[in-house]
């Protein structure tokens, strides 16, 4: 993000490889992001950096770290024993599934799928290759707002 200010976004999407271990994780940063802008990332570095060195990921770990984090005791507690979290991580998981996505970490950049943990020089150079395609056809006149839609989704490339 740093690199490229104003050009990229990150989406994140659960896809849960292990659903014993990570199905409560996932429920966690769903409800987290609940509570507001920002908060599904400081659950899942939260969860990075306390909970999985130890392997803590029950739900009494999950709310140990929303009540750390400062979140809304009664809403985190609800939204992660709730059908919406539930219902959003298994939509994420089937969407990146017709996809091509089949674990994790897995990344989509403008459709083009990058799997695995790779150096920041793999993806800047697929970052750097993207931008340039799209600097050529918001030049032929597509508008930056709908680069997206007409150039990966429309064409049909592996995306969502």
């Amino acid at each position: 993000m740093k690199d490229y200010p104003g050009k990229i976004r990150i989406v994140y999407k659960h896809y849960v490889v292990h659903p014993d271990t990570a199905t409560t994780p996932a429920l966690a940063t769903c409800a987290a992001g609940r509570q507001g802008p920002g908060k599904f990332i400081e659950m899942k570095n939260a969860i990075f950096e306390k909970a999985y060195p130890t392997r803590a990921f029950t739900v009494p770990d999950m709310e140990r770290l929303a009540a750390e984090l400062g979140f809304d005791r009664r809403r985190f507690k609800a939204d992660l024993g709730g059908t919406e979290c539930a219902q959003e991580i298994a939509d994420d998981q089937s969407a990146l599934a017709k996809v091509g996505i089949s674990g994790t970490p897995g990344f989509l950049i403008n459709g083009r799928i990058v799997f695995g943990a790779q150096p920041i020089e793999n993806f800047k150079k697929v970052i750097d290759e993207e931008l340039a395609k799209a600097a050529v056809a918001i030049g032929a006149g597509v508008k930056p707002e709908d680069y997206y839609r007409v150039a990966v989704f429309a064409p049909g490339k592996r995306s969502q």
